[in-house]
């Protein structure tokens, strides 16, 4: 379960974690780009390429720019402007994306190595915070770059930022923990010479409590979050769409603590040896 950047994202599972059956396969993770030097008179392709993306799961209109200042035909107000712009945005999304990435990973840590849901609530509340900050600065960049343009450059500027929403990600990109820093364990455990009984209970554990309610949930997150995307090319702002980014922000947080209810199982079903060696294979791909 989300900005002008370069961050780079491979396609992650179509399976939720711990939802895979085991011969399933891990999400990929994403990992930010340099920054570059950049003026701020620069045009807005150099200041998008300077900034961090959280995601293509929200329209990030400063980053679908990059490479357009001609074909808009922008001239040197708009230009210096959108740069300017730019840069505002990218210094307010950096340390909340910087902050997230380093809450994930030390959730991600703090579960694996038996941290429960309740153990780890603050965390998470922080997370989702940071999260809901990031979208609503995105959103809000959205609404200023469109001030800045004529009707006929936004709809050229609409019509390529729709179809970058066009290919979304897998449902498990929707999630408020990625499956780049808290990876998936069950696609592993076949790996494991785990016994009959051990692989029989996980896999009853995951049909009956983690599909059910995990996959939805990630679907739900994934066309909501498509939707919060059309309204905001559509103009409407975070205020308006405070109860969209709040449903959105529950489903993730639900998907969440099925996910780390369901390492818990494996973690207590499996004996400590078997255990330790499936991290290491998850995390050895995540």
């Amino acid at each position: 379960m989300a900005a002008s950047a370069t961050t780079a994202r491979t396609t992650a599972s179509a399976s939720p974690a711990c939802a895979a059956r085991p011969n399933g396969a891990p999400g990929a993770a994403s990992g930010p780009a340099a920054r570059p030097s950049c003026k701020a008179s620069a045009t807005p392709t150099a200041c998008a390429r300077a900034a961090r993306r959280p995601g293509r799961n929200l329209p990030h209109l400063a980053w679908t720019l990059k490479g357009q200042t001609a074909a808009l035909g922008l001239n040197e107000t708009q230009r210096a402007t959108l740069a300017a712009l730019a840069f505002e945005v990218r210094d307010q999304l950096q340390s909340r994306l910087e902050q997230a990435r380093a809450a994930e990973q030390g959730i991600a840590q703090a579960a694996l190595a038996g941290a429960t849901v309740q153990q780890l609530a603050e965390r998470l509340d922080r997370l989702q915070t940071l999260k809901r900050e990031a979208a609503q600065v995105q959103i809000d960049a959205a609404q200023r770059i469109r001030a800045q343009l004529s009707a006929a450059q936004y709809a050229q500027l609409r019509q390529r930022a729709q179809a970058s929403l066009a290919a979304a990600p897998a449902p498990a990109e929707y999630a408020l923990l990625l499956p780049g820093h808290l990876p998936h364990l069950m696609p592993f455990v076949a790996q494991l010479g785990a016994s009959a009984e051990h692989q029989q209970s996980l896999s009853r554990y995951a049909d009956e409590q983690v599909r059910p309610a995990l996959r939805p949930r990630l679907q739900q997150a994934q066309q909501l979050e498509q939707e919060i995307g059309r309204a905001v090319l559509d103009g409407r702002s975070a205020g308006e769409l405070a109860p969209q980014l709040g449903r959105l922000a529950q489903l993730r947080r639900e998907a969440a603590e099925i996910h780390l209810r369901c390492i818990a199982h494996v973690r207590q079903t499996l004996p400590p040896e078997q255990y330790a060696r499936l991290v290491a294979l998850a995390t050895a791909k995540a």
